[in-house]
């Protein structure tokens, strides 16, 4: 059965975000999703951040197929479900899980679901290969579904997809309450970085170039400097003697600075997206240094750990910066590029995460 139906109000299309063969941006109007099977929930999407892979997609650094709906990271309100959809109520207010594992291949019964490969060898991902959460309605299976706590604000709530990405990488990254941290990078997936490592790690520091984000992740971190300025000197002299322990690059095209800035015995690891970045790597300097490069990928069935863990954050929600109209996405873009989407020209970045409001 199904409740609130979206048909029954004579609600047939909605505004949605769509990547275009010709690689753009284009707002257009999209048929409403509807239940398909006992186990669909339909979503009205309160909050959807923009995230670092959708403005890799902009920038011509990662891939996704063209003519579907962008966007990944959502909460909003059951309006519709299905017979089979006990556990949720009309009403309540969930966080969307993108990545829709299929629980039958190897590495689903193995447990690593992110690296899932019952959709055509891969993760079926809103926003990257099937239709994403850029939109009024969303619809989904309730396994992806995860019910908001009453005492959580939906700033924060939006939040919960990225915070799983980074606590996947950060549990990789085993960091010790004596070490010291580097993370590259001060965008909201670095300032997530930094804001939880600060809670396990003896030192963290970070590298931004950006006046804005510099002066809003601060309070993340001990020390947070341009990149042009973290020299072997200067390390040494805030970190008795020492280079990094822990190296994150949530920037994605850092691997040559990593190496250089890294203590041995240390662990790097890569979290931003670049599908066109590569770099020169000698065996030997890992080996004669006993560095770890350490590939985590994205979160395995994580959301539940990192409900629970973002209690602990009271200032998660300030992440969010600024909400935007989904009629205002060039102006979103813009803000958190710092340039100009349609003309290429470079301008201030101005918000540090940015989300649509419904």
């Amino acid at each position: 059965m199904i409740a609130n139906s979206l048909v029954s109000y004579g609600i047939k299309f909605m505004k949605a975000l769509v990547w275009e063969q010709g690689k753009k941006i284009a707002l257009r109007e999209q048929s409403n999703p509807t239940i398909k099977s006992e186990n669909d929930v339909v979503v009205k999407i309160k909050y959807t951040g923009i995230c670092g892979t959708d403005l890799q997609v902009i920038k011509g650094n990662e891939t996704i197929v063209p003519d579907i709906i962008m966007g990944h990271e959502a909460v909003g309100e059951i309006i519709e479900k299905g017979k089979n959809v006990g556990e949720y109520k009309i009403g309540d207010m969930v966080i969307i899980d993108p990545n829709q594992y299929c629980c039958d291949c190897d590495n689903c019964k193995k447990g690593i679901t992110n690296f899932c490969t019952g959709w055509n060898g891969g993760l079926k991902i809103a926003g990257i290969n099937v239709d994403g959460t850029f939109a009024e309605y969303f619809l989904c299976n309730k396994r992806y579904l995860y019910k908001v706590p009453k005492e959580m604000s939906l700033e924060a709530a939006v939040l919960i997809e990225p915070m799983a990405c980074v606590l996947n990488n950060l549990r990789a990254a085993d960091i010790k309450e004596h070490e010291s941290v580097l993370v590259i990078g001060s965008g909201p997936m670095g300032a997530l970085c930094q804001m939880i490592a600060r809670n396990n790690a003896g030192l963290v520091v970070a590298a931004e170039n950006s006046d804005y984000r510099r002066k809003e992740c601060y309070k993340f971190c001990d020390y947070i400097f341009r990149s042009d300025e973290l020299n072997i000197d200067l390390i040494k002299e805030i970190n008795n003697g020492h280079l990094f322990d822990v190296i994150i690059d949530t920037v994605g095209n850092q691997m040559e600075n990593a190496l250089t800035l890294c203590e041995k015995g240390g662990r790097i690891i890569p979290m931003g997206m670049n599908k066109i970045y590569s770099c020169n790597l000698k065996p030997y300097q890992l080996i004669s240094m006993g560095i770890k490069l350490v590939g985590a990928s994205e979160y395995n069935m994580l959301f539940h750990d990192t409900i629970q863990a973002a209690r602990r954050f009271s200032e998660l929600g300030s992440i969010v910066t600024r909400k935007y109209s989904i009629t205002d996405y060039l102006n979103a873009f813009n803000d958190v590029l710092g340039y100009d989407v349609e003309s290429g020209k470079t301008k201030e970045i101005t918000q540090m995460k940015a989300v649509f409001e419904f």
